[in-house]
This record gives structure tokens, C-alpha cells and sequence, in this order.
């Protein structure tokens, strides 16, 4: 979804999930993997079945 260009807003609503949730999550996620941008981050969550 975040790798198609979705805003958090509307992966949260997606999700049904809130928007600071799902905010916290990807920041997590950038953090680990140590991925910029965001994009990055949610490309390879979703190749490694993370999402």
C-alpha cells in the first residue's frame, strides 16, 4: 500500500488502524531496517512478508 504512494491517513483507513499507529509502525520499521524514504521501508517490509 505506503509503496503505491498512499498517504498514512488513508493506509490507516485501509487498515482500519489509526493514523498515529500506523505512523509509529513505519518509523519503526525505517528505523530498523534503516531505510529512507519511507517508501523503502514499506517496499521491503512487504518483500519480507512484514505486511
Amino acid at each position: 500500500m505506503g509503496a503505491e504512494g498512499y498517504q498514512t491517513e488513508e493506509i490507516a483507513r485501509q487498515l482500519a488502524y489509526s493514523e498515529g499507529l500506523v505512523r509509529n509502525v513505519l518509523y519503526g520499521l525505517m528505523d530498523r531496517l534503516g531505510s529512507n524514504p519511507r517508501s523503502h521501508a514499506v517496499a521491503h517490509a512487504m518483500r519480507a512478508g512484514m505486511i
